[in-house]
């Protein structure tokens, strides 16, 4: 308890300091451990969050970081973070439409079964595009496990046979395969 009144003594300390060299100063709360210069990031937001701080050791203020953008991608060449990030959230919110629609055709399911399994593979497939855009294709697929080949051989036979062959039978197969 002496820790935080001492604290909010420094807290205040600062303020008034600030006060009275003008109102360009502006003050920045002490960090959890006591001083700002003990926390070794300059204090500010970085101080407060402590242990949740999502900045690496050394990273300059004012930078930016995304811990799924460490890497660039060879397969998505000359898209900023932002670009990524928009289309993503495009894919998302296809991905949520397909399955909704989808959801809309299962009192239906065995009139439309096609229908059904064609937007749910759909969905599917915007979801995973949603997450290549954000990691990277190159990084989701260097290391795919069996279930995860099994997984997309399934996905795209489905829409193969729903697409390409219009097969009720084979697409009902596929659906269940993804399950």
């Amino acid at each position: 308890m002496a820790d935080l009144g001492r604290q909010l003594h420094e807290y205040l300390a600062q303020s008034k300091a600030a006060a009275a060299t003008g109102p360009s100063a502006a003050p920045t709360p002490p960090a959890a451990g006591g001083s700002q210069e003990e926390a070794g990031d300059g204090g500010g937001l970085r101080a407060w969050l402590g242990v949740l701080n999502p900045f690496p050791p050394g990273t300059p203020p004012g930078a930016t970081v995304w811990p799924w953008t460490g890497e660039e991608d060879p397969w998505l060449p000359g898209l900023s973070r932002w670009q990524r990030l928009a289309g993503s959230g495009l894919c998302v919110l296809l991905a949520a439409l397909c399955f909704g629609l989808a959801g809309l055709c299962v009192p239906l399911l065995l009139l439309r079964a096609r229908k059904f399994a064609l937007l749910w593979s759909l969905g599917s497939l915007c979801a995973l595009g949603a997450a290549a855009l954000l990691r990277g294709p190159a990084r989701l697929l260097r290391e795919p496990g069996r279930g995860a080949l099994l997984y997309l051989g399934a996905l795209f036979g489905t829409l193969y046979a729903a697409l390409g062959l219009r097969s009720t039978a084979l697409t009902a197969l596929g659906a269940a395969a993804q399950l």
